[in-house]
């Protein structure tokens, strides 16, 4: 017994602080994300809900720049306190606003935080745990998320009608405040070289190690096209379950409960897949089982129904998010990560972007159903085309990869 709490991640003083503290705010974070779309899907159409996804995702994409450079650059306790206090300032005045204008621009704060926090504690679990057990802590902590956001979601439909939108909100503020004393506790630090950054250029230092992988340089690209076809359905997704299934804010928070626990299964799933070539099949089976589940979402008739496809579309996820997680962070040089994480989201970010520019088209066009099943073929047809190219790649080159 002894041995075996030696060799695993929670003999980590600083794993057993972070890996809980995040998934408490990844908790709050999807009680805000079902008041939030709550708020803005009554009395406004699917316009407004475009725009406040837009809002979770454009700080993202202009944080590109910076954002890597920040985390690499400065003390990481530095970086997780500053952007902790930036996402609880917003988070408490998310509570105290109503109009659509104002909470915009509140969400667009909350995420220039999120932009610079994500990488920070991605770049410094590594130092944590180790190299040899980063996939591991990513698994787990993936698992973890999963089983906050089942939390948060079955939690936030039923706290909006118990304690009101701003009661709500404010315990999202509050999870931000425990990550800033975790930031504060933890004793592993990032501490880069003077001047490592301006040497080693910004965001196109992440692009480079990105594209100097051969499996990723396939896999990104393919996550790329997956989050096009595959993020779209967000825009309609509340009006599927609200207006064409007829059912209320607690069923709602329901499904995405359900999203949560297949997310957690998913991500164990692909925690037991092992060497480059099984994580890689992981992301691509996790494209395919969210397209297959977007279909069936789009022409389910009951409230069962419905919650298989939810679940599944968690189980997809959890293999796409720990999978690629897990590849880019352990192909990554550690001076660089930062960047690579910021590089990685920022994209994938701007590709959401777009994703909900055609979501908000195809919901006008095709209407909830419609939108679900076009978007879940295509994602079906973006797994096939990342599966081909995945066989491209020799087992010869994947192991030369792994060392």
């Amino acid at each position: 017994m002894k041995q075996i709490l030696q060799t695993s991640i929670w003999s980590h003083r600083d794993v057993r602080l972070v890996l809980p503290a995040r998934a408490l705010s990844f908790a709050g974070d999807s009680i805000a994300m079902i008041v939030l779309m709550l708020r803005v899907a009554d009395g406004h159409g699917p316009a407004a809900v475009t725009a406040l996804l837009l809002a979770f995702a454009v700080p993202t994409v202009l944080m590109i720049p910076f954002a890597g450079r920040i985390v690499d650059g400065y003390d990481s306790r530095t970086v997780l306190v500053w952007s902790g206090l930036l996402q609880a300032a917003a988070g408490v005045g998310l509570a105290f606003v109503h109009d659509l204008v104002h909470t915009l621009v509140l969400v667009c704060v909350l995420q220039l935080g999120q932009a610079v926090a994500g990488p920070a504690w991605g770049a410094l679990i590594p130092r944590i745990v180790g190299e040899e057990h980063v996939g591991k802590a990513t698994g787990t902590s993936q698992a973890l998320i999963g089983v906050a956001m089942l939390s948060g979601s079955a939690v936030g439909g039923v706290l909006v009608g118990w304690a009101g939108a701003r009661g709500a909100l404010l315990v999202d503020a509050a999870t931000f405040l425990v990550l800033i004393v975790v930031a504060r506790m933890v004793r592993t630090r990032r501490r880069p070289e003077p001047g490592a950054v301006q040497e080693r250029g910004g965001v196109s230092a992440g692009l480079r190690a990105i594209f100097g992988d051969q499996l990723l340089r396939i896999l990104v690209p393919a996550l790329w096209l997956f989050v096009v076809v595959g993020e779209a359905v967000n825009v309609v997704e509340v009006y599927l379950i609200t207006k064409e299934l007829g059912l209320g804010p607690e069923l709602y928070g329901a499904a995405g409960a359900a999203t949560g626990a297949g997310a957690i299964l998913g991500s164990w799933l692909c925690g037991r897949l092992r060497g480059d070539r099984g994580q890689a099949w992981g992301v691509v089976a996790g494209m395919a089982a969210i397209g297959g589940s977007c279909v069936l979402m789009g022409v389910a008739g009951s409230f069962v129904t419905l919650m298989i496809g939810a679940t599944m579309v968690g189980g997809g996820s959890g293999m796409v998010n720990a999978g690629s997680s897990s590849l880019v962070v352990t192909r990554s040089v550690e001076a660089v990560r930062g960047r690579v994480i910021a590089a990685l989201n920022g994209t994938v970010r701007s590709f959401s972007i777009l994703a909900l520019l055609l979501g908000g088209a195809a919901g006008a066009l095709l209407g909830p159903r419609g939108t679900f099943v076009t978007c879940g073929v295509a994602c079906v047809v973006a797994a096939a085309l990342a599966c081909v190219l995945v066989v491209r790649v020799k087992d010869s080159e994947l192991e030369a990869l792994c060392h």
